[in-house]
Order: C-alpha cells, then sequence, then structure tokens
C-alpha cells in the first residue's frame, strides 16, 4: 500500500485525502444526528460515564433549541500605541455613496488608542 501511495502525484493525493475527508465527515454528521434523538440516562453514581452522558445531552438539547451560534462576549475596546499609516481619505463623504466624491492619501502620525479617555478618569 505505501509503494501505491508513493506513485501517486500530488494532485492525486489531495484528491484521496479530501474524498477520506469526506467521508469521515458525513459519518460524524449521522452519527450526531442519530446521537441528537436519542437522551441517554445514566445514574449519577457512573462517575465519567455520567458526565459524558450529562455533556450529549446539553449538546443535543442545545442544538434543538436554537441553530444559530453562540453568542461570544464582546471585546473589551483596543487601548495602547497604534503606528502611523497611510489612509484612503474621501474628500466629499455625503456624496461617496453616490460616487460623487474624490480621495487622497493622507499619512495618520502614531498615537496612543485610549489616552485621552484615561487623562479623564484620572483628574
Amino acid at each position: 500500500m505505501t509503494a501505491a501511495w508513493n506513485k501517486l502525484g500530488p494532485a492525486s493525493k489531495v484528491g484521496l485525502i479530501s474524498v477520506a475527508v469526506a467521508v469521515v465527515g458525513g459519518v460524524i454528521a449521522v452519527a450526531h444526528a442519530a446521537a441528537a434523538d436519542v437522551e441517554v440516562e445514566v445514574e449519577e453514581s457512573d462517575g465519567i460515564l455520567a458526565e459524558v452522558a450529562r455533556i450529549l445531552n446539553q449538546a443535543a438539547a442545545e442544538q434543538n433549541g436554537s441553530h444559530s451560534l453562540p453568542s461570544l462576549p464582546p471585546r473589551p475596546p483596543y487601548t495602547g500605541d497604534v503606528s502611523g499609516y497611510w489612509r484612503n481619505q474621501c474628500l466629499n463623504p455625503r456624496g461617496h455613496a453616490t460616487g460623487n466624491c474624490s480621495h487622497e492619501w493622507r499619512w495618520v502620525d502614531k498615537y496612543t488608542k485610549g489616552a485621552e479617555e484615561e487623562e479623564d478618569t484620572e483628574v
């Protein structure tokens, strides 16, 4: 089998790996769908099996309840040094949506983001 694999070109290897990944993904999807329909009941004294059953039941309940991704907590605003950079500045923001504007590259000097807020809170 190793000799047959070594004879394959890179494109053939990528194709075979892609097929294998698709098959494994399909098996996992079918197994997950079957597991979502069955509620596992295990006594509390079973230790690790009870914990696995609890996790599976919770995942199935969450999947059946909503199909949206869980919302992540908001990230805190960035504070710190920002390097200087070139910005493509619109010179007519009111006409930007209709294309009635011109642009100009402008340099923005480096600055510290959040420095003004920190100075206000110290006073």
